[in-house]
């Protein structure tokens, strides 16, 4: 996957969203993507895309969920379509945007996306997964909200959580209906993250904040730590806002070095 620029992600975006209102209703039976460029794929990580119902496999990766925000009163005010449409178009360009950045695409939660970045090295991985954030919520706020205005729209919200620790593969169900599902404390945390944070907020866990001991760009939440009980005994998990856009001026010629391979085939020389 080629890599992609704000001005890129915001034509895409806009491109997308006005042929879905100008077509309207015909995509809805149509077979093929709206851009002919566009193959149609399942969101998942191909390394797990054999796994045999109930076999399951553990990887160390970095768990993001990026989200648009406010969404919910969005779809009671506005035309249906249109908001369907907006989200749809907002969302393939999270996908393009995580894809790169080196991640996999996982699954789409309604507004929002989930996506994973595997180690290779962890830190590297943590770095792709972070800038992949800052990217998106950068391009949302400067690129995609002023073209809505001058659409005469509401502007859109986005905001992002993450974590990093082991993940377990899955696939779920039976021999005629069943989806590998991620499940891992590094997932559910993360998911935790992003309902905490706030539009235009990157709150992470202390996994993925733990991979970059020396930088300041990471500050204690102020609800932080998070206190799990059982059996009379008591452990604390700390999260993090990112300043993330700190990151995001120093995007330029990442996506291009990286050009789309995936971080867990990036190795660090140490």
């Amino acid at each position: 996957m080629a890599a992609i620029s704000k001005a890129q992600f915001g034509t895409r975006v806009a491109e997308d969203y006005a042929i879905r209102r100008q077509q309207g209703h015909l995509f809805a039976s149509a077979t093929s993507a709206p851009r002919g460029d566009l193959e149609t794929r399942s969101l998942g990580h191909p390394g797990f895309a054999d796994l045999s119902v109930g076999e399951r496999r553990t990887e160390p990766m970095v768990a993001v969920f990026l989200d648009l925000t406010n969404f919910t009163g969005r779809t009671f005010w506005d035309d249906q379509d249109a908001v369907v449409d907006l989200a749809h178009a907002v969302l393939t360009g999270f996908i393009e945007v995580v894809g790169s950045y080196g991640g996999f695409p996982l699954g789409l939660r309604g507004d929002g996306l989930f996506a994973g970045f595997s180690p290779g090295d962890e830190q590297f991985a943590g770095l792709m997964a972070l800038s992949s954030c800052a990217f998106a919520l950068d391009a949302v706020q400067t690129v995609i909200n002023p073209w809505l205005e001058s659409q005469g729209m509401e502007h859109v919200q986005a905001r992002a959580g993450a974590d990093f620790g082991p993940i377990t593969f899955v696939r779920t169900g039976n021999r005629n209906h069943s989806e590998v599902n991620p499940l891992g404390f590094a997932a559910n945390f993360a998911s935790k993250c992003e309902k905490t944070a706030k539009s235009w907020e990157v709150v992470v866990g202390e996994g993925l904040a733990g991979l970059f001991p020396d930088s300041t760009d990471f500050v204690e939440h102020a609800n932080s730590p998070k206190r799990y009980t059982r059996d009379y005994e008591t452990r604390t998990y700390r999260f993090y806002d990112f300043r993330w856009r700190t990151t995001a001026g120093l995007l330029s010629g990442v996506t291009e070095a990286l050009d789309g391979v995936p971080t867990s085939q990036i190795y660090a020389s140490r």
